[in-house]
């Protein structure tokens, strides 16, 4: 079910509640009925395929666990990885894999090796609990922690639903063991629960969801739209994307936090970014730290020589590109991520550069240098196929060429409210990333808290009766 939905709204508090009335030993067995229900609300045979997740992952950890020679340790592990990279491939990538070996080979529908499309439908959360479950197969065989004995109790780890569909990303070492301690009501998890969903709640409903209806049109049709009208519509797709994707988590976080769960952050304000390089370390934590301990490190992370060390990044970066989605827009969207961490890594060896950045450049163009080139990439994360352009890479190229081309056509409308809504989401960040003790001042103050909170619950809660809520943006991933 989604988060931004009258459904929620009934079902969290229920599960709250009733998690608190139940005695201990309950408490887990009722998280893992909900969380799958949670699950099987956007399609019940999905379910089938996050409890193969669960079974084949502890099977093969188990066997792993106990076997005695180090090939054997590694088959299982393998095997664990493999089974979860399966799902992947089978209802992500296989349909992207056939159009490629058609283009190949260019191979038409009437050739005998032509691989015509399966139509596999993206299951909600896939690439996250999969990523979930290959981390800890990996940690219980590096030994950095001990394998979950319980079947149950890994699978609650693994749909636990809060973080079920779009993350974060949790390690074992996390969260496992927060389901072994007894969890009681206390108000200041309760408030500071509020507060994060209050935050996500508004970052989704109230500058995500409205961005999307002013952009929308651009990208459906970018030939109409001038060259300012399309750089204004990335520029704001990328606060459309971060005001989604972290208002999705702050929820996330947010429930778990009221029933005593710490979930750790997923964004530290990632547009006050000084660089690209930081910006990452700020956007989707639990995917970039997961790419660094699970690809980068054991590719040698910087520990090779300077050369290796470029190449390492490369790839990781690629490989963020390809878990995005299965298209060449997508490959390209990493590879430019790629290309600018590895010239800011290049550059900061020089010591002429990096002291001229450090000293004499403004916070402020930094900041927009990274803000810009976030967006500008966005020109191929956003892309998809248009009836004019062939395919979604093809798509990006029409609306990069057209943006730079000073190119008229339909101006760019943006409503007051949008303007205001994302207004107040800039102000609040500057806050806390300048000011913290001035935004901690206003929003410990309960007057102003609880004012806040109900009148943003009362919108939603309008909004969400009245009309349809929009998917979350990485629900499609």
């Amino acid at each position: 079910m989604l988060f931004n939905s009258l459904h929620f709204f009934i079902f969290a508090p229920i599960v709250i509640a009733v998690y608190f009335a139940l005695p201990w030993r309950w408490q887990r067995w009722w998280l893992l009925i909900t969380s799958l229900y949670f699950y099987a609300a956007f399609d019940p045979p999905f379910t089938l395929l996050l409890l193969f997740s669960v079974v084949v992952t502890y099977v093969c950890v188990y066997l792993m666990q106990r076997a005695r020679r180090p090939g054997l340790r590694k088959a299982w592990l393998w095997a664990g990885i493999f089974a979860n990279l399966a799902l992947l491939y089978v209802f992500k990538f296989m349909d992207f894999s056939f159009d490629l070996w058609n283009r190949i080979l260019g191979l038409e529908a009437c050739d005998p090796l032509y691989a015509a499309s399966a139509g596999a439908v993206l299951p909600m959360g896939i690439s996250f609990f999969t990523l979930q479950a290959i981390g800890y197969a990996i940690d219980v065989y590096r030994r950095d922690i001990t394998g979950e004995g319980s079947v149950f109790h890994f699978g609650l780890f693994e749909s636990f639903f809060p973080q079920l569909v779009a993350g974060p990303i949790m390690r074992a070492r996390d969260l496992l063991y927060q389901f072994e301690e007894s969890h009681r009501f206390r108000f200041d998890d309760f408030r500071f629960g509020i507060g994060l969903i209050v935050a996500g709640l508004f970052k989704k409903t109230m500058v995500a969801d409205p961005i999307g209806v002013v952009i929308d049109p651009v990208f459906a049709n970018p030939g109409a739209y001038s060259s300012g009208a399309l750089w204004g519509a990335v520029y704001l797709h990328a606060l459309q994307i971060y005001g989604d994707f972290a208002g999705y988590t702050d929820v996330a976080i947010g429930v778990a936090r009221i029933m005593g769960f710490r979930i750790p952050e997923n964004f530290r304000r990632p547009f006050f970014s000084l660089s690209m390089t930081e910006l990452w370390g700020r956007w989707h934590i639990s995917l970039s730290t997961w790419l660094r301990d699970y690809v980068y490190i054991p590719l040698g992370g910087n520990r090779v020589s300077v050369p290796r060390t470029y190449f390492n990044l490369f790839i990781t970066m690629f490989v963020s590109g390809v878990w995005h989605g299965a298209g060449l827009n997508y490959i390209l969207w990493g590879l430019m991520h790629a290309t600018f961490v590895i010239v800011e890594k290049y550059l900061g060896g020089v010591a002429v550069v990096r002291n001229f950045f450090k000293e004499r450049v403004p916070a402020l163009f930094k900041i927009a240098y990274s803000f810009t080139i976030f967006s500008f990439a966005l020109f191929f994360f956003r892309a998809r196929p248009l009836p004019d352009s062939g395919s979604a890479a093809d798509s990006a190229f029409f609306m990069i060429d057209r943006a730079l081309s000073f190119d008229g056509g339909k101006s760019l409308a943006i409503p007051a409210g949008v303007t205001l809504g994302i207004a107040i989401l800039l102000l609040a960040e500057a806050a806390i990333e300048r000011k913290q003790d001035l935004f901690d001042r206003v929003w410990k103050n309960d007057v102003a808290f609880w004012t806040i909170s109900a009148a943003i619950f009362a919108y939603c809660a309008l909004i969400y009766s009245s009309t349809a809520s929009a998917p979350f943006v990485y629900f499609q991933f």
